[in-house]
């Protein structure tokens, strides 16, 4: 009688397990079929920890013997499954981050004049062994790092240019999913002046310890990579709430597709063209020099190990670009040989053809 009740509740738990399945792919492969760069990204970890729960779940109603082995490894990988989600899932990001076009307009002015901060952090240890008993009484050994300095120094920019485009927005959606993808290039001799003082910061600490690591770190304060641009008013079911009642009661797959085939997606690149080279001037041709002939300032000043020692640097060029264009695509008198959204620049009523067409068949997607 107990192994017919494990059936039936085996049953009915690999039914819904497998029906929120298919069915939330079937309706993201719809929308994919339609624009496969705005629809097509599918969540993978959620699809496949939503298997795993599934499968030992069913086997723990199946196969009584062992039914809290099964059963346990199922809450286990559920457990995983909702840390995933409350740390990685893009759109529980993306929730934290929703702003309005006019807030998404400031935001992207204030990223457009943002200096990323670069820093060295330096760190010498050795590795020690441990030798310790488990509760059992045997003996076991394992190898502990032990840092004994760590040390970080801001890097000191001395100019900067932004040449992040126009964010382009085609189609109507309420709730758009916006990507921003962090670019930061270095300028004239740049990467050679970053390669000699990370050698200075490994010559001057090496000497502490038995190893010394030095590690470049640069980003850009208040970027935020996952975000939603809500244009209007969405439906009542696309909500931060909803999202974990659905990881909750295991039919996040089909809540997630759902949503992913009802909100567009769209990236757009934050480039910042920075320099630590003195000698470097806009619009004049680099000077390939060794780093002896560089009058660099003192170490300290370049390097300095507070960051409120470091100074803003001067914004070597303005970006004209526009923020936010309309949510309308451009006017075309042939839709033959159009250009994508990227390359184009509004003046008024006018449009500027910046970098060369693309030839397209149909109106442009993000």
């Amino acid at each position: 009688m107990l192994d017919w009740i494990g059936y039936i509740i085996g049953g009915v738990i690999a039914a819904y397990f497998i029906l929120t399945f298919i069915i939330g792919l079937c309706i993201q492969s719809s929308a994919k079929t339609s624009s496969p760069e705005m629809f097509g990204e599918f969540p993978k970890c959620q699809i496949f920890l939503h298997v795993i729960i599934s499968v030992f779940l069913v086997l723990a109603c199946f196969i009584n013997y062992i039914f809290g082995v099964f059963l346990g490894i199922g809450l286990f990988f559920y457990f995983i499954k909702l840390l995933s989600a409350c740390c990685c899932l893009r759109e529980q990001q993306a929730f934290q981050n929703q702003r309005s076009a006019s807030e998404t307009d400031a935001f992207l002015n204030q990223l457009r004049v943002k200096v990323p901060q670069a820093s060295f952090y330096c760190e010498c240890y050795h590795m020690k062994t441990v030798h310790y008993r488990d509760s059992n009484g045997k003996s076991h050994t394992r190898t502990e790092k032990v840092v004994t300095f760590r040390e970080t120094r801001y890097v000191q920019i001395l100019g900067m240019i932004d040449q992040t485009p126009a964010l382009y927005i085609v189609g109507y959606s309420p709730l758009i999913y916006l990507k921003l993808k962090e670019q930061i290039n270095w300028l004239g001799n740049s990467q050679m002046i970053l390669d000699s003082l990370r050698s200075t910061i490994y010559l001057q600490n090496r000497h502490r310890d038995h190893s010394c690591s030095v590690t470049f770190r640069v980003s850009t304060p208040g970027l935020t990579p996952q975000n939603f641009l809500k244009r209007g008013e969405y439906p009542a079911w696309i909500s931060q709430k909803m999202l974990w009642l659905s990881n909750l009661f295991q039919c996040d797959v089909l809540y997630i597709c759902m949503m992913r085939s009802r909100i567009p997606k769209t990236q757009l690149p934050v480039i910042k063209q920075c320099s630590v080279d003195p000698t470097f001037q806009i619009n004049q041709p680099v000077q390939q020099i060794s780093i002896d002939q560089i009058q660099l300032p003192s170490f300290d000043q370049m390097c300095p190990t507070e960051i409120d020692q470091i100074s803003l640097p001067p914004i070597l060029e303005e970006n004209t670009q526009p923020l936010l264009t309309d949510v309308k695509p451009p006017y075309f008198d042939n839709f033959d040989q159009i250009t994508t959204p990227e390359y184009l620049v509004y003046h008024g009523n006018d449009v500027v053809q910046e970098q060369p067409t693309v030839q397209h068949e149909m109106l442009p997607a993000i």
